[in-house]
């Protein structure tokens, strides 16, 4: 699917750039949930990320197979921010801020994707810290996470994402990423939604995993924090940009350019209930 055609997809640019105000239809709608579940406000999560292909026709796929709740788990809707050709890690905090209103969540998903723009991500971190957008980040990119819910992953790749695609493309169980990244189609498919449709325990699992094995030995994803947190909390000051980086469960002093090979976007589907935490 294209990356715009996501149900609830933010263009950071241009006419649909414009923020929704609150109590529109997607926002405040109750959902009929059937006998015995009560009606229940939707969750709206509103995420910028830096790729304008896989990561929005991810989160739509994320919409469409968990958005509607069960009797257990809340409603959602996700809120993709993406641009054309894609945006710095600043940018994707920059567009949160602009898109998500006092009380909503926002998440900022970015990668580390070689070594030049590690001024730009320094800075995201910081910049998220002060607007309390939680932090997806992954080392080296979003491709890991897909890698994950196949198998697991070990092995500092130094912001290049070869090996990862490689693997992905091969994975068993995977036969829908044969050709991703080829001709530069890294779009999240009908057939590639089918194959990741499942596997969101083991993905969480083997990214948990990556948390536990850091070379930083105070690292451990039981430290993880996945609450809810409103992007305009009153009255509580911006944490130090270090013990918001840690929510990730890595720890205070473990710098997120070290964190290779790892990705946050495990906590979005556990915050979400997609997941359970873990106990």
């Amino acid at each position: 699917m294209s990356a715009r055609g996501g149900r609830g997809a933010r263009h950071a640019g241009g006419a649909s750039q414009r923020r929704r105000r609150r109590g529109s239809v997607d926002d405040e709608r109750s959902l009929d949930r059937g006998p015995g579940l009560r009606s229940r406000r939707v969750r709206v999560i509103y995420v910028a990320v830096e790729g304008e292909s896989t990561e929005p026709g991810y989160l739509d796929y994320l919409n469409k197979e968990f958005g509607d709740g069960d009797k257990d788990r809340p409603p959602f809707r996700i809120q993709p921010i993406w641009q054309r050709n894609g945006m710095l890690p600043t940018a994707t905090v920059a567009a949160a801020r602009q898109h998500a209103e006092p009380e909503d969540e926002a998440w900022v998903l970015f990668d580390r994707d070689g070594t030049d723009r590690d001024a730009d991500i320094q800075r995201a971190f910081q910049d998220a810290a002060e607007a309390k957008a939680e932090i997806g980040f992954s080392h080296p990119s979003f491709d890991l996470w897909l890698l994950l819910h196949f198998q697991p992953f070990s092995g500092a790749q130094s912001g290049s994402s070869k090996i990862v695609v490689e693997k992905l493309r091969s994975a068993l169980g995977a036969e829908a990423f044969q050709d991703y990244d080829k001709r530069n189609d890294k779009s999240i498919t009908s057939r590639r939604r089918d194959a990741l449709r499942g596997r969101e325990r083991a993905a969480v699992a083997n990214a948990r995993a990556l948390v536990n094995a850091c070379a930083h030995s105070g690292c451990s994803a039981s430290q993880a924090s996945v609450d809810r947190v409103d992007h305009g909390s009153a009255g509580a000051p911006p944490l130090a940009w270090p013990a918001w980086s840690a929510r990730s469960g890595h720890a205070l002093d473990c710098p997120p350019l070290r964190q290779d090979p790892s990705t946050g976007v495990w906590r979005l589907l556990v915050s979400l209930g997609i997941v359970p935490a873990a106990r």
